[in-house]
Parts: structure tokens; C-alpha cells; sequence
């Protein structure tokens, strides 16, 4: 018996409820956890969105290594945390 089954059968959720659920969760907890590498880069630099930070790379107000690569992070961060909010949305 998988995993899901048998765990579908000990909470009495059906078996698609529960992937359904599980999916969800992960999304949520991808989202919480890049948010927090968001707010950490927020922190590290002392700047509100991603644009003060280029703007502080720019006008050499921080060293631009390792700042650059933090900045695409945060871009990316940015990216995939939209991303993921769309399937949660499509997923509700």
C-alpha cells in the first residue's frame, strides 16, 4: 500500500484531497522561505526593494561583490515567488 493511501485511509481524506493539500503546503512553504531570503538581503544592505539596492550598487554605496549577485537573487526571488502564487492560485 503506498504512503498516500495509507495515509489518505488513517485521516479519512480522500486520496486527491490530500495530494491537493500537500501540493498547497509546499507552495506556501516555498513562498514563506524566499520571502525570508528577501527580507535577509533587506537587512544585509538596509534597503526596501530590490531597485534602492541596484541603486546603491550603481552610485558605489556598497561593494558590488557579492551585492550583484544578491540583487539577481532577490529578481529571482521575486520571479518565483509570482510564479508560485499563480499555481496557488490556480490550484484554489
Amino acid at each position: 500500500m503506498s504512503a498516500v493511501v495509507e495515509i489518505s485511509k488513517k485521516l479519512g481524506i480522500p486520496e486527491k484531497e490530500l495530494v491537493l493539500k500537500g501540493i498547497i503546503s509546499f507552495i506556501e512553504k516555498e513562498i514563506r522561505l524566499s520571502e525570508g531570503e528577501i527580507a535577509d538581503l533587506r537587512e544585509k544592505y538596509d534597503v526596501a526593494t530590490k531597485e534602492e539596492l541596484y541603486e546603491k550598487i550603481k552610485s558605489k554605496d556598497i561593494e558590488s561583490h557579492p551585492a550583484w549577485e544578491d540583487y539577481i537573487t532577490w529578481k529571482n526571488k521575486e520571479k518565483y515567488i509570482e510564479e508560485l502564487k499563480g499555481y496557488l492560485k490556480n490550484l484554489r
